[in-house]
């Protein structure tokens, strides 16, 4: 791996966990973000910030990288970018099963700096288009809109809503992440259940399987099973947090750390065990409005009239409005809606019987892609 993708994936990670803590306040509601859409997105913000050597210091900026946790360290998520998009089985259908991409629409009649749009084309491939947000703020948030519908096959149809756009518009940066994947060995669908009315899914696999705390010695009681079930490929995995007592789960996600998550996830801890596992096929669609969570973080004078960008334009900016949504589809096959047939449950024989884990809300997950360890997902299932 790329020696300039660890930075990347440490200062996301840590990124998505604080997030992931604001966004899951409110304990009755499900969860469900990309933080690595949120944060290559700010980091283009922070490009438009990022002073000079000859210019003074920048609390915009500051505020930025702090949040981010790009301190001293050298970000380009481009390197990151084509890390996920090496492998040539990321192709299926004339679709990418994971897709990443960031566009800045601009108002056209706003003089954004060359050396600034070249930038964020290193940074992360993202391309510039300008729109006239002051005249056709509704023709703007179309054109934008089906941008995003076209990247995500359709599935993402309406990012930004008419109250998101408006003439005093006059930038919009957009990333959107799309992954659509297949099980490694698919599920098998069950009756529904009569009281919840969920519907679950069961297969007997041989699946990484850990404790939370790290507890190979047996001395401590767990507060948590962690499970991990590999998409086709296994170059991406759900990481399935379940508490052993419901009620737990917030304290759970108060105590996580990026150094946890490593801690919880190596291998000496994720065992290869035989499970019987059910779990409920679920559909979430999440949309945010992230100013409240982001201001939390430290990020304040970006919506401010002290937001300073001085690499982006000459004229003064700021940042109305950080909008984000989301969708997942989990079901036998693999995570959204597939063409095509999921793989039969497996059926071999063993000596001893299967470990039964029995996934049920409400439990924590992030979509994690192996190889970099980068955490392309958080959710928080809840309820149907």
């Amino acid at each position: 791996m790329d020696p300039d993708i660890e930075p990347v994936i440490l200062a996301n990670s840590k990124f998505s966990i604080d997030l992931l803590k604001q966004l899951c306040k409110d304990p009755k509601k499900n969860v469900f973000f990309s933080p690595l859409s949120i944060s290559s997105a700010l980091g283009l913000v922070l490009l438009g910030a990022t002073p000079r050597p000859d210019q003074p210091p920048n609390p915009t900026a500051d505020q930025l990288s702090t949040a981010l946790h790009f301190k001293n360290m050298r970000i380009m998520y481009h390197y990151l970018y084509e890390e996920l998009y090496k492998e040539g089985e990321y192709k299926y259908d004339k679709k990418r099963s994971l897709q990443l991409v960031n566009r800045l629409y601009g108002e056209q009649t706003v003089d954004f700096k060359e050396d600034f749009l070249d930038m964020c084309e290193e940074w992360c491939f993202a391309s510039f288009r300008t729109v006239d947000f002051k005249k056709n703020p509704a023709a703007a948030r179309e054109k934008i809109n089906s941008w995003v519908k076209d990247k995500t096959y359709e599935k993402l149809k309406d990012l930004l809503d008419p109250q998101d756009v408006s003439k005093d518009t006059r930038l919009a940066l957009i990333s959107a992440v799309y992954f659509e994947k297949k099980w490694a060995t698919g599920f098998k669908t069950m009756a529904p259940n009569k009281k919840d009315m969920m519907v679950m899914m069961v297969k007997t696999d041989k699946l990484p399987l850990g404790t939370i705390p790290h507890n190979q010695n047996k001395k401590l009681p767990a507060e948590a099973q962690i499970l991990e079930i590999p998409y086709e490929n296994h170059h991406l995995s759900m990481i399935i947090i379940l508490p052993n007592d419901t009620e737990d789960l917030p304290k759970l996600v108060d105590s996580i750390t990026y150094e946890k998550i490593m801690e919880w996830t190596e291998p000496d801890n994720m065992i290869l065990t035989d499970v019987n596992v059910e779990m409920p096929k679920f559909k979430l669609q999440e949309s945010y409005g992230l100013n409240e969570a982001l201001q939390a973080l430290g990020i304040t004078e970006l919506f401010s009239d002290q937001c300073d960008l001085p690499n982006m334009s000459s004229e003064k900016l700021k940042m109305s409005k950080v909008v984000h949504k989301s969708g997942i589809e989990v079901d036998e096959k693999g995570t959204v809606a597939v063409a095509g047939d999921g793989e039969d449950v497996n059926k071999t024989l063993r000596d001893d019987p299967p470990t039964p884990i029995t996934v049920k809300p409400p439990f924590l997950f992030f979509i994690r892609h192996n190889s970099t360890k980068s955490i392309v997902f958080w959710g928080r299932f809840i309820s149907p």
